[in-house]
């Protein structure tokens, strides 16, 4: 997002050209909106039919939540979505990923105890649009590329930028053609049959999306439309463009890549069914004086959290720790622990090492506003996750949470991208990874700003696998 950034910034409230169009006023639907055969508690494996789920001894599924004791699953596959930030500063995070994706696979896939051998792959942009207004690089205003699975087939917004008109020569493999109908909605692979060395390309060719994507990310709502508005389940039946994408007896990785804040706004078209909304689609509008600043950009980061001038969904549409049949993990009906949730994400170097755990309270700080995050200074510059902490150097951004490691923050132009790559505080997708891993054990975070991301990757590998019960 940093080339929308310089873009943006450029503008004023008496200067700007922003084409606003007037968006269907939205209050709380009550249930109406484009859900799909949204998935609720009451939904349930086919009759006859028993979860292909184990329980500690003498357990329910109830009262292993309760209990936090965790179940395992007797099969060996697992349903993975990479919701890949595709905004103008992602191209060498997009490229790290994609040269870490061997090591991945082998992590999931290799020896004996818990190995997954039978994978669905899907990918998804974090480009939701801008609904109700115009704003450079959001190409599709209205839903962007709306959650669907392999957006370079299926996306409204990414036909205005497909990668193989913006990446970099070299980037995408041989095997990657330029048609948007080269793969299929989500990838497959079975081990024993599948070439990995061919599946690593084609997941390249899907998962490396290039730029030129809506610089005002909405990460956390783009896997939610993927896997909550749509209906990406494997049932008889099913038309939604995700479907066949998540299996019952499957384990449930979802994995963020991104440089960024999430800013899912709330959209009142997508409000869960009886839970009241206010609308908020008007912080797309520079012209709009409700929010916490006149930089679109800011508006993602300087608000108080819960205050009237946040426009985003709460957390616990995500993740509701007192109430699975919520957000994520509904997709796994009395079994929630067998969604699994991890981030390269913007957070410091020093609390995202593989292998340890992170420490949030320190991280996130321990208010609700955020006022408390963590500040510091890394071996590549000054680094914040505090909400609302302005860089006093940079006049139009907050300190970053992230500086590329190894980098050396540059003393003539301290401000400008080009000279350091960095990432904002990524303050919501780590809360959401934070409740997976203090409530089922199953989140992961890592930073985006570490060269090899390989570390977090087989984290998430080993989370997932643990889920697989043991032969």
């Amino acid at each position: 997002m940093q080339t929308l950034n310089s873009t943006l910034r450029g503008w004023s409230l008496a200067g700007a050209v922003v084409a606003s169009v007037a968006c269907g006023a939205a209050t709380s639907n009550g249930g109406g909106g484009p859900f799909k055969d949204v998935p609720t508690s009451d939904v349930s494996t086919p009759d006859g039919a028993t979860p292909d789920v184990v329980l500690p001894d003498g357990a329910t599924p109830d009262a292993a939540t309760a209990d936090r004791a965790p179940s395992c699953t007797r099969s060996s596959r697992a349903d993975l979505l990479f919701v890949v930030d595709n905004s103008n500063s992602m191209s060498e995070n997009q490229a790290s990923l994609a040269r870490s994706f061997s090591t991945f696979l082998s992590a999931l896939t290799d020896g004996a105890a818990g190995a997954l051998s039978d994978l669905h792959v899907g990918v998804i942009s974090t480009d939701l649009g801008t609904p109700g207004s115009v704003v450079p690089s959001c190409a599709n205003t209205d839903q962007g590329d709306d959650g669907l699975l392999n957006p370079i087939r299926n996306g409204a917004a990414i036909r205005q930028h497909y990668p193989w008109t913006t990446a970099p020569p070299g980037r995408r493999p041989m095997r990657c053609t330029n048609s948007p109908r080269q793969f299929p909605t989500f990838l497959t692979f079975a081990s024993g049959t599948s070439d990995a060395e061919q599946f690593r390309e084609e997941f390249v060719c899907n998962a490396y999306l290039s730029i030129g994507g809506c610089g005002l990310e909405q990460q956390l709502e783009s896997a939610y439309r993927a896997l909550v508005v749509h209906n990406p389940r494997e049932v008889a039946g099913n038309t939604d463009p995700n479907a066949g994408f998540v299996r019952d007896e499957a384990v449930l990785g979802v994995f963020f890549v991104t440089d960024e804040e999430d800013t899912s706004v709330r959209d009142c078209r997508y409000a869960e069914r009886g839970v009241p909304c206010t609308d908020a689609v008007s912080v797309f509008d520079i012209m709009s004086p409700d929010w916490s600043s006149n930089d679109l950009n800011l508006r993602g980061y300087m608000y108080t959290p819960g205050s009237e001038e946040d426009p985003t969904w709460p957390i616990d549409r995500y993740i509701d720790p007192t109430n699975p049949a919520r957000g994520f993990t509904s997709l796994k009906p009395g079994r929630p622990d067998l969604v699994v949730v991890g981030a390269l994400a913007g957070v410091p170097l020093e609390f995202s090492t593989p292998g340890e755990p992170v420490r949030w309270d320190a991280m996130l700080g321990q208010r609700p506003d955020g006022a408390d995050g963590y500040v510091g200074r890394s071996a590549e510059g000054p680094v914040s996750m505090r909400q609302r902490n302005m860089d006093q150097a940079c006049s139009t951004r907050v300190v970053p949470a992230c500086r590329r490691e190894g980098t050396t923050q540059s003393t003539t132009s301290p401000c400008d991208p080009a000279t350091q790559s960095f990432a904002w505080p990524s303050r919501r997708v780590a809360q959401v990874v934070r409740r997976f891993d203090e409530r089922y054990g199953n989140g992961v975070l890592g930073s985006i700003c570490r060269s090899d991301p390989s570390g977090t990757l087989d984290a998430f590998a080993q989370r997932l696998r643990a889920r697989v019960c043991a032969p």
